[in-house]
């Protein structure tokens, strides 16, 4: 009798938009956007002085609120062009950031989104930089279907629990 063993290596997801990506990687006040279009631009300049860092497989990007709470900082990526979906945090409104020490920006940005007449000089690489158009946008629709879901989801767990249904 012959038998035959078949082996097969695990298949290893690198997809963006799993539960992970929600997750920043600190516990202090912070605050994390998928790193898709210009956000990486956006939350350098939103979070200054910190720089962003990206994680769960260059999905994401998050910073430390520095200076400024959590509120301010989501304040100002709204008002910069990141959707409100595209946005989550760690801390209260009003927490800011402890750590004394963190990574600073490196992409350059001169249009003063935070605060006027700030800069900022360097470069910056991202493995996302070399993705197509196509490739970002189809990313970004996957990436915020997942977004809508979980907060459509976590609306219906609130609209539960104060009806009071079961």
């Amino acid at each position: 009798m012959t038998s035959t063993t078949t082996t097969s290596a695990a298949a290893t997801s690198t997809t963006c938009g799993g539960s992970g990506q929600y997750e920043l990687p600190v516990k202090d006040a912070a605050c994390g956007v998928p790193n898709i279009k210009d956000y990486q631009l956006l939350l350098d300049n939103c979070a200054k002085p910190a720089g962003s860092q990206s994680y769960y497989h260059d999905c994401a990007l998050w910073s430390y609120a520095i200076d400024q709470s959590v509120k301010d900082l989501t304040d100002c990526l709204y008002k910069a062009g990141v959707a409100w979906e595209d946005v989550w945090c760690t801390g209260n409104t009003n927490a800011t950031a402890t750590v004394t020490s963190y990574p600073t920006a490196t992409a350059t940005d001169t249009s003063g989104t935070k605060s006027e007449g700030a800069s900022k000089t360097g470069s910056s690489t991202s493995s996302a930089a070399s993705e197509t158009e196509s490739e970002r946008n189809a990313a970004y629709s996957c990436r915020s279907q997942v977004s809508t879901k979980l907060a459509l989801g976590i609306l219906g767990l609130v609209v539960t629990g104060v009806m009071g249904w079961s």
